[in-house]
């Protein structure tokens, strides 16, 4: 495993990319091996943490007051 995350073929690609998650650090990932011309590089994806978006889900989707969230 260690091979693969560490070639330079494979991370000049972006075939594996390192992300940075808020809870566990740094670590290397599986990224897209297939290219497109129209498409973006790297997505800066980012998943949330639990509970990180309850108010705006509330407020905002389910018409919850301030109060009442």
């Amino acid at each position: 495993m260690v091979e693969t995350t560490q070639h330079p073929h494979l991370r000049e690609r972006g075939t594996v990319r390192t992300i940075n998650d808020p809870i566990i650090g740094e670590f290397d990932i599986s990224g897209m091996p297939l290219r497109f011309s129209r498409f973006p590089e790297d997505l800066p994806l980012k998943a949330p943490t639990l509970g990180q978006h309850n108010e705006e889900i509330l407020t905002a989707y389910l018409k919850r007051s301030p109060e009442e969230v």
